[in-house]
């Protein structure tokens, strides 16, 4: 069976690589280990990256230290990289979710069709929106709690 394919949003990402005991942290070291294959939009890619360089401004050892585990988890990760969404994709989705941010996300995410949108965003990307895009969305935690792993 193919590993389910993950699409991670910022937070999970952030969270992942801030908070070490965080459930985050957790699935993208199963996803280390093949548990899940990650898909990484571009869009999500920019924030992430421009959220450790606040980091880094505000305070320059942990911004560095943060700033290398995040390269050195995309090395180890080899996500699929997921292109900008183009103007019309995004155009397309706007009325899907009330957080205009997240629309690139959401455009990225019904691209690529993951078996799963991970999220801590759950203000955003609720159920309402699960439902009208036919895409899982789910926690870091509602994501560990659905899969089995068999030794």
């Amino acid at each position: 069976m193919a590993a389910p394919r993950i699409l991670p949003d910022s937070g999970v990402f952030l969270e992942g690589i801030l908070s070490p005991w965080s459930t985050s942290r957790g699935i993208l070291i199963l996803a280390r280990c093949g548990i899940f294959k990650v898909l990484f939009a571009e869009y999500v890619r920019r924030e992430v990256e421009r959220n450790l360089f606040e980091l880094l401004a505000r305070d320059s050892r942990l911004g560095s230290e943060s700033i290398d585990a995040y390269a050195k988890l995309v090395r180890l990760l080899r996500p699929k990289i997921i292109a900008l969404p183009a103007r019309e994709e995004v155009d397309a989705v706007r009325h899907l979710i009330r957080h205009q941010a997240d629309v690139p996300v959401l455009a990225s995410a019904l691209a690529m069709r993951p078996d799963y949108l991970v999220t801590t965003n759950t203000r955003h990307f609720t159920a309402e929106v699960a439902r009208r895009t036919a895409l899982t969305i789910v926690t870091p935690t509602q994501l560990i709690a659905r899969i089995t792993i068999v030794g």
